[in-house]
């Protein structure tokens, strides 16, 4: 698929379904929509105060911010409340070389001069708010309450008082402003000192923000202080909650639409023209209710109300659906995805939304893979999965011929991230509390999923001994390390350390299906031990790493490529996870401890690994692994392009072009390759003549199989044969 031209911009916050970040995220989309951007929202889900270890597998989602295909970053400072992340942001956006607009209070953390700063005015917002009880109502005794003593910002809301105050030749009392700490407690203690007559009631108090404000209406209604009658309270942000305190709270909007607006605007000027341009702080509004005595503004009440029913209509709708039972019910991924997709209606006004799970997502030992499956879950859309390299975002959006926004958020459960799930969004609009709630069951039961993998497979197994592997009969970890440390050389021959690692890319947790796996596991195993001679050892040291300690002088290439040649030939393997799902990797031993080689080995194993990986990012790639099987369980059938082309959608030449794009070799040599391997088997595990290989690897004439054999592996098949058995 051609990626779109649409520039990405990028939005890093944290807890992106609250008020204030919704607010501003409604203007950034809007904005980046009229100047053709797509808009990728990179957020965490907890966003706890404190450092939660179980928690912070979930930041990972903030390495997206690396992707190449973002052209500018915005970033939401106030929304993230813990220090630590916040260092952890900084030291991820700071390695991007691009526009970088930080919106919000300014946070010593993200002091940079790679980040350009932008804010509605605290001080200019509470001065109108003075200004308005002041010039209105006439009031003159009138007390701020502010936020903590520590922050800058409580200082900058107290500067906009006093300027309002002085202004208009009213005294600055001290004592009139109070410190808090942003949240309810606060309005609720300073509350009962009024109504206990400790401090003096004022015509009115400003609060700093809308739930000090709550707090400190909540409490004079339980002590019989009547609001506006006997002392008005405005609050400050306008956090949407309104309705559930009494009276309905007079409170100042911060224009944090527009803020979100100015923000694209200066991004697409130092994108366009390379200067953004000067920045005037958005102006707000007073949205009136009842706490002080002018009308009330029943055009946002009413929008009010309404938000809040429909939100109760889907809190309902999600409390009492049947999606927990059903995800809890699938039996495999592709159940679990449409189950999802049959729910999809429980999420307010999404157009699409996406999983993409790491391709190892189930593998709770190891790192997850960048190489990530994606897919739709929306039943009016293909679900068919694709693979797509984590940092790819440009693939994402490239499916949609509009500007839209999309939200990455994380999938995970505890320490382990599964990968993430997107939201599309059409129109400025953003996911709120219910969205959090959901993406909490999806990643629980999707935990859920992975442990019955697990387990079904686990209860196929039996404990044999300490040194034995449970499944397959062989040496475990303990077995394989004490038999290396007590192995002898036999004649002339020099000791080889073999490792082969399987099931990469295994399907088996979509599939549900332990028993093929183990049939596959079992198959891999019976491969080994054919490779093994008399004075070899061999055993299974992981789920996916089998280890042979053997005796030869063939050298490090031809022995792991006579195992590779030996796996192929071992059908339910190949039918369960493919001819291209494994690598083997020798090292002669030579002094090194077990320690060591095993280390050296896996390493490069996993480097091997990752190389197959990438090829799955290339177009038609699984269609030509098929391919690839075929040929390798069928090497005999394989040198007429023609009999496999119903497998394939394109032209014969486009497939041999992308084959050899997938695997760096014409699809004609591969099919020698084929051929060569299945000979390489022969040789290797059985006594047969060389004529009659040559006829079982579909040759007619045996002297052209052996000019091939010498030409290909620059020995004649009985040179082979002696150097690759023990």
């Amino acid at each position: 698929m051609n990626k779109p031209k649409r520039p990405i911009l990028g939005v890093v916050a944290a807890e992106a379904n609250n008020i204030e970040q919704r607010q501003i995220l409604k203007g950034i989309i809007g904005q980046a929509q009229k100047f053709g951007y797509d808009t990728v929202i990179i957020s965490n889900i907890y966003n706890p105060n404190e450092v939660n270890e179980r928690l912070e597998c979930e930041n990972r989602i903030y390495e997206l911010a690396l992707s190449e295909d973002i052209s500018a970053i915005i970033m939401i400072s106030e929304s993230f409340v813990n220090e630590t992340l916040r260092l952890k942001v900084k030291d991820v956006i700071q390695q991007r070389d691009i526009p970088i607009i930080i919106v919000g209070t300014y946070l010593p953390e993200f002091e940079s001069s790679q980040f350009f700063y932008i804010n509605t005015s605290d001080e200019s917002d509470i001065e109108e708010i003075t200004d308005h009880l002041i010039d209105v109502h006439g009031f003159r005794s009138i007390d701020l309450l502010t936020g903590h003593k520590e922050l800058e910002v409580s200082y900058k809301r107290v500067d906009g008082y006093k300027r309002s105050l002085i202004k208009h030749g009213i005294p600055v009392e001290e004592k009139r402003i109070h410190f808090g700490d942003f949240w309810m407690t606060s309005g609720i203690e300073i509350a009962e000192k009024y109504a206990s007559g400790f401090l003096e009631l004022p015509e009115a108090i400003v609060c700093a923000n809308d739930y000090m404000a709550y707090g400190i209406l909540d409490t004079f209604a339980q002590k019989g202080i009547k609001v506006p009658e006997q002392v008005t309270v405005v609050g400050y942000e306008y956090v949407n909650r309104r309705t559930y305190h009494t009276p309905l709270l007079t409170t100042y909007q911060r224009n944090r639409v527009e803020l979100g607006v100015d923000a694209v605007k200066l991004i697409h000027n130092k994108l366009t023209i390379g200067e953004s341009g000067e920045f005037d702080p958005p102006v707000g509004k007073m949205i009136y209710g009842e706490s002080c005595p002018c009308e009330r503004d029943n055009e946002v009440y009413l929008k009010e109300l309404n938000d809040g029913k429909i939100k109760r209509d889907y809190e309902f709708w999600n409390l009492f659906s049947s999606l927990d039972q059903e995800l809890t019910e699938s039996k495999n991924l592709n159940d679990f995805v449409t189950t999802i997709g049959k729910f999809h209606w429980l999420l307010r006004d999404v157009y699409d939304i996406i999983i993409c799970l790491s391709a190892n997502w189930y593998d709770t030992q190891n790192v997850p893979s960048d190489i990530m499956t994606r897919r739709s879950v929306m039943p009016f859309t293909d679900n068919t999965p694709s693979e797509i390299n984590r940092f790819d975002l440009a693939e994402i959006c490239s499916g949609h011929n509009i500007p839209a926004a999309y939200y990455f958020t994380p999938l995970f459960f505890g320490s382990h991230l599964f990968g993430h799930i997107v939201l599309r969004y059409d129109i400025p609009d953003t996911y709120d509390d219910i969205f959090r709630n959901w993406i909490k069951y999806i990643s629980i039961s999707l935990e859920f999923l992975r442990m019955k993998n697990d387990i079904q497979y686990l209860v196929s197994c039996q404990n044999l001994s300490e040194e034995r592997d449970t499944l397959t009969g062989m040496f475990n970890v303990k077995g394989i390390e004490k038999a290396y440390k007590t192995a002898k050389l036999h004649g002339e021959n020099e000791l080889y350390f073999i490792m082969l690692k399987v099931l990469h890319f295994d399907e088996s947790v979509l599939k549900l299906d332990s028993s093929k796996r183990i049939d596959a596991v079992l198959d891999v195993s019976k491969a080994v031990e054919k490779f093994c001679g008399n004075h070899d050892v061999c055993g299974r040291t992981n789920e996916d790493v089998f280890v042979c300690i053997i005796q030869r002088s063939g050298g490090c290439d031809l022995l792991s490529d006579c195992l590779a040649s030996i796996l192929v030939q071992h059908r339910k393997y190949v039918e369960y996870c493919g001819s291209s799902s494994f690598v083997c990797v020798a090292e002669k031993c030579g002094d090194m401890t077990y320690s060591e080689i095993y280390d050296k080995c896996l390493q490069r194993a996993d480097e091997e690994l990752k190389k197959l990986s990438e090829r799955h990012l290339i177009s038609h790639y699984k269609e030509m692994s098929e391919i690839r099987d075929y040929v390798y369980l069928h090497p005999m059938e394989t040198f007429e392009t023609a009999s496999l082309h119903d497998r394939f959608s394109g032209s014969t030449g486009y497939l041999r072009s992308v084959f050899k794009q997938c695997f760096g070799i014409s699809f004609h040599k591969e099919c020698i390759a084929a051929r060569m391997a299945k000979a390489k088997y022969y040789l290797a595990t059985t006594t047969m003549n060389v004529m009659d290989i040559s006829e079982r690897c579909g040759y007619i004439d045996s002297k052209y199989f052996l000019r091939q054999f010498s030409s290909i592996t620059g020995m004649t098949p009985v040179q082979y044969r002696n150097l690759v058995k023990g």
